[in-house]
């Protein structure tokens, strides 16, 4: 219970800060024009796809040693050094790149035409990756809230900054600029939880401890990165900043079905590792089948909700401009799905001391993934004089990661199998079904009913919600238990207990 309500609030916080930025992004959007917003997305993509030499795997080795019982001063202080120092490194290959493309090479960055906006956005993933050390530590000690108060009003500020940024014509630069000053609102505030927490000298053994973790996941961990920015970097590339921005815009609304899978991860690894550690498998099978059974519940409703509503969903809560991007949205949407529902056995194998295998399967997906965008994204590929090609875009690269998750998916279950012991448990598939069903009794209503409120939206999609669940008793696959675990999870006076007490600490 106590894992599950930790996971409930990294989820609401998530979901939080989604309704946040759809707010934002839906001045931006409207006052800014999908090219902004494509300029800004692919200047982030361009520096966020360098960040994967900062990462390596290290942040998954802190949570599991901390998770695990190791003297926390000397994770801390491991972790920070090695964040550091990848950071520089990072920083250095960045300018290094740069500086041959432009200088050596004279070329230009042809979708990035705003002054300033290539360095405000390395300053922030600068202070990304050294503020993360605190929301790292704090997930591998199992304390979600002090993950998700800093988080929340740190979005919150950059939403408002994004919404003053477009009302006021400030231009791009200041989306950067919110990315920039809310990241140091949340490393205040997490610094301000942080602050009694040890941190002492590097020490080799510790050291030596997360490399044995960290170096057989490193290669998943690039590739991991690259999957993150790698749609839209092609995106630009073979097409324009405005297709960028019409990907990105719909993406940040699928992003918040695909909360669930960052919440699992925050608090199901280490509470896998620890009951690794202790030899208890059998509880570790029932949380991963819990996991399951429950994220399905909740997310299977959603994505049929938002395939069904998807151009309503743009024209409310984006604009009118971006309903040439509806099927993208579809196809994210169930992508979304796939990778919520993946998310348990993925950490069930990291978790069990086996991030080897996931290190492999991340590197085949990713490079599955490559291979389809490269496919199907682009028209033209001028640099091997090749025309005609038929690529689709932001659609294509939708596509392509759809199909890379599927078969991933099905390759991860076969290795839980193979190597944990853990036998598939298809009720989840039960529940597709039923939703499915209940979709199509909500697109029948979408065909016959106008919607352009937002709140006739969450009406309809609240009406579907319901009739999912009815359904769900009457079968016999929510129960009376099921009932009290969802309200014993969110009860608001629990969670408020729950929050206060973590926070006094």
């Amino acid at each position: 219970m106590a894992t599950s309500r930790k996971i409930a609030l990294l989820f609401a916080a998530e979901n939080i800060n989604a309704i946040f930025g759809w707010i934002a992004l839906l001045f931006v959007a409207r006052r800014m024009g999908a090219s902004a917003l494509g300029e800004f997305s692919y200047a982030l993509s361009l520096v966020g796809s360098f960040t994967f030499i900062a990462f390596f795997g290290f942040g998954m080795a802190h949570i599991k040693r901390i998770s695990e019982g190791s003297d926390v001063g000397k994770c801390v202080g491991t972790f920070l050094s090695i964040r550091i120092f990848l950071t520089a490194l990072m920083l250095s290959i960045f300018i290094i790149s740069y500086w041959y493309w432009t200088s050596v090479l004279d070329k230009e960055i042809y979708d990035i035409q705003t002054p300033d906006l290539l360095l405000t956005v390395v300053l922030y993933y600068v202070f990304f990756l050294l503020i993360n050390v605190m929301p790292t530590t704090f997930s591998g000690l199992e304390q979600s809230a002090k993950v998700a108060i800093p988080n929340i009003i740190g979005t919150a500020v950059r939403s408002l900054i994004f919404i003053s940024a477009s009302l006021m014509g400030l231009g791009v630069i200041w989306l950067a600029r919110g990315y920039v000053i809310g990241i140091l609102i949340i490393g205040i505030l997490s610094f301000w939880y942080f602050r009694d927490l040890p941190i002492s000298k590097p020490d080799k053994t510790t050291f030596n401890s997360y490399k044995t973790y960290a170096l057989p996941v490193a290669l998943a961990s690039i590739f991991g990165v690259l999957r993150q920015y790698i749609d839209k970097m092609f995106i630009g590339l073979f097409w324009t900043e405005y297709q960028v921005g019409l990907y990105f815009g719909v993406q940040r609304i699928a992003l918040f079905i695909g909360t669930m899978a960052l919440a699992i991860e925050g608090m199901l690894l280490p509470a896998i590792s620890n009951l690794h550690s202790k030899s208890k498998n059998n509880v570790i099978k029932e949380l991963v089948y819990d996991t399951e059974k429950y994220i399905s519940m909740v997310c299977v409703p959603l994505v049929f909700m938002t395939v069904v509503w998807s151009s309503e969903i743009i024209l409310i809560f984006i604009s009118k401009e971006f309903l040439e991007a509806t099927k993208i949205l579809k196809i994210l949407a169930i992508v979304a799905l796939i990778k919520v529902l993946n998310r348990p056995w993925s950490v069930a194998l990291r978790g069990s001391d086996r991030p080897d295998l996931t290190s492999i399967l991340s590197v085949f997906i990713g490079s599955l993934s490559i291979i389809l965008m490269l496919l199907l994204i682009p028209k033209t590929i001028p640099q091997l004089g090749l025309d005609n090609l038929g690529g689709l875009g932001g659609e294509g690269a939708a596509y392509a990661i759809l199909i890379s998750e599927l078969i991933g998916g099905l390759i991860l279950r076969f290795l839980c199998y193979n190597y944990l012991g853990m036998l598939p448990r298809f009720n989840f598939l039960l529940q597709i079904m039923i939703g499915l069903m209940v979709a199509i009794i909500m697109w029948q209503v979408q065909i016959t009913i106008t919607v352009d409120r937002w709140f006739e939206l969450f009406l309809f999609s609240a009406f579907g919600g319901l009739l999912f669940i009815f359904i769900l008793a009457a079968t016999g696959l929510f129960t009376q238990k099921d009932y009290n675990f969802f309200w014993n999870t969110i009860n608001p006076k629990s969670m408020k207990d729950y929050i206060g007490e973590e926070l006094k600490r």
